[in-house]
């Protein structure tokens, strides 16, 4: 029997047929993930419209190939072997802002950047928070990205998406998802964000820019520029003996977290809880680090941090 990391062999010919463009082969998944970690990806292909997507997925099912549909690649962390089986990458870009409805129409491989560009220049209120945040509207969704006491979810009105088995479906409810802290229900259906619609106030353009920019000052006082090898924050947030939200960066200083590096991973000493490649970090350096880290705390506070950051293994387990 042929298992999900051995398609069948026509599968790449039906692709290419099917797309006018053939997927890519043994691509570097370094190139794909701000940690530039990772080996080889089998199978790789870039879906510039809901379509393709839809398609290329449809086919690695029905071949029997073992897959993964991934958004900006700021909050991944790939395997240092590299992936068994086809990544596919969002790139499914547009926005569509209607002023009658205040409705704003967004495709999930947008960037962030531009809806909070298109934010700024719109007078739209409600999404300062997310200015700084890399990665596309599909994986923040996903994660139900937030900062500064507000998440994405919060201001979602409805959404089309696309299930594992290839079925598409509009109109679906911001219930559906249930959000929570850095969660929503894709984490455990698989399904996919083809486009989200969210429904923003109408403000002043220059105090929305003026907040975006307060915003983006308060990023850059404590977090590596971009051009550095991370992927934000690693660790979640993790409740208190209270209920409360304690702040994983604190803890982890507290514990000294700075001091630590394995191999080519090091923890920024702006913030304890950015775990970074400074070079030649592989992903085995990277996960080890935050064992320690979190055995540190554990043993400190006896609180359990969970990982925010997604590890992809090789192969094998069910992605």
């Amino acid at each position: 029997m042929r298992s999900m990391n051995d398609p069948r062999p026509d599968f790449p010919r039906r692709v290419e047929e099917e797309l006018g463009r053939p997927l890519e082969t043994r691509v570097d998944l370094r190139q794909h993930s701000n940690f530039r970690i990772g080996g080889p990806a089998d199978y790789f292909f870039q879906a510039t419209t809901p379509a393709e997507l839809r398609t290329v997925i449809a086919g690695a099912r029905e071949s029997g190939c073992r897959y993964y549909v991934m958004g900006g690649g700021f909050n991944l962390l790939f395997d240092d072997a590299g992936f068994r089986g086809l990544i596919v990458k969002n790139v499914c870009r547009g926005l569509d802002f209607q002023p009658e409805t205040s409705r704003l129409t967004v495709q999930g491989g947008t960037p962030l950047s531009d809806l909070t560009a298109l934010c700024r220049e719109q007078g739209l209120e409600g999404f300062e928070f997310l200015a700084g945040i890399p990665g596309t509207v599909g994986g923040a969704v996903y994660g139900n990205a937030g900062a500064f006491g507000r998440s994405i979810g919060e201001f979602l009105e409805e959404a089309r998406l696309l299930d594992p088995k290839g079925g598409e479906r509009g109109g679906v409810r911001p219930e559906y998802f249930r959000f929570a802290y850095r969660f929503s229900g894709l984490k455990e259906t698989r399904e996919i964000l083809l486009e989200a619609v969210f429904r923003l106030k109408t403000g002043d353009r220059i105090a929305i820019g003026s907040c975006q920019d307060a915003y983006l000052a308060l990023r850059a006082e404590r977090h590596p520029s971009w051009e550095t090898a991370y992927a934000g924050s690693y660790f979640k947030n993790p409740v208190g003996t209270d209920g409360s939200r304690l702040a994983a960066g604190q803890l982890l200083e507290q514990v000294g977290a700075r001091e630590f590096t394995v191999g080519g991973a090091a923890v920024y000493q702006g913030h304890g809880n950015f775990l970074y490649n400074r070079g030649g970090a592989t992903a085995a350096d990277v996960r080890a680090l935050a064992a320690i880290l979190k055995a540190r705390v554990k043993e400190r506070f006896n609180l359990d941090l969970e990982e925010e950051v997604i590890f992809l293994p090789e192969g094998n387990e069910d992605v």
